[in-house]
């Protein structure tokens, strides 16, 4: 059985820092969410505070409505993967995987079946009787999976599961537990400061700085309108154009106003002199061009004065580009370019329930 987690106003203070400032989630039954944000935001802690593992200073947790705040770990039905995997290296794997069954009082035979199918779900069938220490470490990864699945909880807790692969390993386990996830269809939360690794994993991503949630959406979403400025440069990168009334930013009518256009490296180009007005381009004189492996950084001073850093792909053709003469680059596509209004953003320490 699997269910719902509502976070309802919570705060949490360690020593004089107050780490959770009234954090409101809501989870829904069978959702895959990752906590995403710069270490020191508060989204371990959560993760902590929704384990049973940190009590709350005000605010509640619940599981499908009823109050879990509290209720000690052992009784919360709770699945946890840690970033060390924490097995048992004196334990097989059968045994590792066994374990929470046999703390439960569970009959021998239900715990070798129980090891033996979530082996079979982790890809990692027939391997019951070797131990930890002859493992990879994507299998390792798998094993403390499989524990944390064995005692079927309501709720699996991802704390960085995946921080210590490499970066290979690290992408083929993001699609697996996602597919892990999906098969068994249980209300999943993550916590990761990998963006690509939040991105590819999750149904909803929640993005959280100093201790509040700024935004939580879908991948696509949250990458293509995101809500802050804060949210465009955290995810991914961001060509962030100050509209000033239109001065910088040509615009038509509707969007003369002061604010910032977000526009993805992908998604930015560059056009010859004699190319036509259009609604989507701004130009300067070109002050530093730089290769960066997979993307140029180019420096724009505007009529202004005031200057414009730019991301474009590695695929990009630049030789147009010359230290101190123009440029003009632009969107072809408008949909593409998201706008931030100052009235739509909220000041960064205001929570924001999602």
């Amino acid at each position: 059985m699997t269910v719902s987690v509502t976070i309802d106003r919570v705060d949490v203070t360690l020593g004089h820092n107050h780490v959770l400032k009234q954090v409101c989630l809501d989870v829904q039954a069978g959702e895959f969410v990752t906590l995403l944000g710069a270490s020191g935001s508060g989204k371990s802690t959560l993760l902590n505070v929704i384990a049973g593992l940190l009590h709350v200073d005000s605010g509640h947790v619940r599981f499908d409505g009823e109050s879990v705040e509290r209720t000690p770990p052992q009784k919360r039905n709770v699945g946890v993967v840690f970033q060390s995997y924490a097995l048992f290296p004196h334990l097989s794997i059968g045994d590792n995987v066994a374990f929470p069954l046999l703390a439960a009082r569970r009959p021998a035979a239900e715990r070798r079946r129980v090891a033996g199918e979530m082996l079979e779900l982790v890809k990692l069938g027939g391997m019951q009787a070797r131990m930890p220490a002859s493992l990879s470490g994507g299998q390792r990864q798998r094993v403390a999976l499989a524990r944390a699945l064995a005692a079927n909880p309501a709720v699996l807790l991802l704390d960085e599961p995946m921080a210590a692969l490499d970066k290979q390993l690290r992408e083929q386990m993001q699609v697996e537990i996602k597919r892990i996830q999906q098969r068994v269809g249980i209300t999943t939360i993550a916590v990761t400061h990998d963006q690509t690794e939040a991105l590819t994993m999750s149904d909803r991503v929640a993005i959280m700085h100093e201790g509040v949630f700024v935004q939580m959406a879908a991948p696509e979403d949250l990458y293509r309108r995101p809500a802050t400025e804060y949210v465009a440069k955290f995810l991914g990168e961001a060509n962030l154009v100050p509209l000033l009334d239109g001065r910088i930013l040509e615009l038509d009518e509707r969007h003369r106003n002061d604010g910032v256009a977000v526009i993805r490296p992908e998604d930015l180009s560059i056009l010859p002199a004699s190319a036509p007005s259009g609604a989507w381009s701004f130009e300067g004189v070109v002050r530093i061009v730089s290769f960066q492996g997979d993307r140029y950084r180019i420096e724009l001073e505007t009529a202004g004065g005031a200057p414009i850093v730019c991301t474009l792909p590695s695929t990009a053709d630049v030789s147009s580009l010359v230290v101190g003469g123009p440029a003009r680059l632009g969107c072809a596509d408008p949909s593409r370019v998201h706008i931030i209004f100052p009235s739509a953003v909220l000041a960064e320490s205001e929570p924001v329930a999602v």
